[in-house]
């Protein structure tokens, strides 16, 4: 399943003609600027390892012990959408169903301020939303909206010269509103009743690993793997752990050419996604980001996303492509 809809992401990526764009804004932007020549390395704020300067990304995040402030804004929607209303035979065949498109809004905001040069604290808030475009979506998948806020610290555990490795300790707390068209409407016709609207706050806690290593001055790696334990967005369940498996590898194009971009592809499994208790599996993401890297405390990205999870409502996981712009600033 991983080969598939890795192939199709990476097709997804690649030939939507909407963000091209994009692309060529971000393009104009690299060539009217003209990178600092011959600057210190000690002089980079920007996280960077025997000569290589890491694209990081939101999926994985990064070992560095730095202060930062990030704001991230995107948009995207749902891939064939289709939830089965009517089914026949056994084993069920579909032969009326609800079609339609789902939009997603994401809007985050982090800062991590170094406390010392081994330990720094962060916090984070996200607010994402996703609704139906059309009738037929609409009551199919209702709306959802959640804020999560995350706090954490940043622990350096090692640095040589080529790698470096921190430990992290977060507490994460979220409360998803979700308005349930066709579980009220369900409940109506079927009894008990279901509510229309309902509010879920959750609260947990746990800490990971990440990991940096700069293979050469053009390409390096980053990874996280983060465990917890905490409430469930679905009551009927008891607290419950979790864990989230992340990893990129990223390119400094600028080490080779004179052009001052990073690429990076990165890929995230997350057992406890927060998005509502209508997600049933695994959330998973991937990630193509370009940077302009210039400067050397400025970072502009421009990500393409392409996801999937599962719905209570749908036989088969809905897919969504995002394209979202991020900044980030090293003080």
């Amino acid at each position: 399943m991983f080969t598939n809809e890795f192939l199709m992401g990476v097709k997804v990526f690649f030939s939507a003609r909407g963000r091209m764009g994009l692309v060529a804004v971000l393009g104009l932007v690299v060539l009217t600027s003209t990178p600092s020549a011959g600057r210190a390395e000690e002089e980079l704020r920007i996280p960077h390892l025997s000569g290589h300067q890491f694209t990081t990304n939101t999926l994985t995040g990064d070992p560095f012990v730095k202060t930062y402030i990030r704001n991230t804004l995107g948009i995207g929607k749902s891939l064939d959408l289709f939830v089965p209303i009517i089914e026949i035979g056994d084993p069920p065949e579909r032969v009326l169903g609800l079609k339609g498109d789902l939009l997603k809004a994401i809007l985050e905001f982090e800062y991590q301020q170094a406390v010392k040069d081994w330990v720094a604290f962060r916090v984070q808030v996200r607010i994402t939303g996703r609704l139906g475009t059309g009738a037929q979506s609409l009551l199919a998948s209702g709306v959802t909206a959640n804020t999560g806020f995350e706090f954490g610290w940043l622990f350096k555990l090692a640095e040589g010269e080529k790698t470096a490795l921190s430990g992290t300790l977060n507490l994460w707390n979220s409360s998803v509103t979700i308005v349930d068209f066709l579980g009220f409407v369900d409940g109506v016709i079927n009894p008990p009743s279901q509510p229309l609207l309902k509010k879920v706050p959750t609260t947990r806690g746990g800490g990971g690993l990440r990991y940096a290593w700069a293979a050469s001055d053009l390409v390096g790696f980053l990874f996280k793997g983060e465990t917890g334990m905490g409430e469930s967005v679905d009551r009927s369940d008891s607290d419950k752990w979790f864990f989230n498996f992340a990893a990129a590898a990223d390119f400094d194009l600028k080490t080779k050419t004179n052009v001052p971009l990073g690429l990076a592809l990165g890929y995230k499994f997350d057992t406890f996604p927060e998005g509502g208790e209508e997600i049933v599996d695994a959330m998973q993401d991937l990630v193509f980001r370009i940077s302009y890297t210039g400067t050397t405390d400025f970072l502009l990205s421009l990500d393409f996303t392409y996801g999937w999870l599962h719905l209570k409502n749908e036989v088969e996981a809905s897919k969504f492509t995002s394209t979202l712009i991020n900044l980030r600033y090293y003080f």
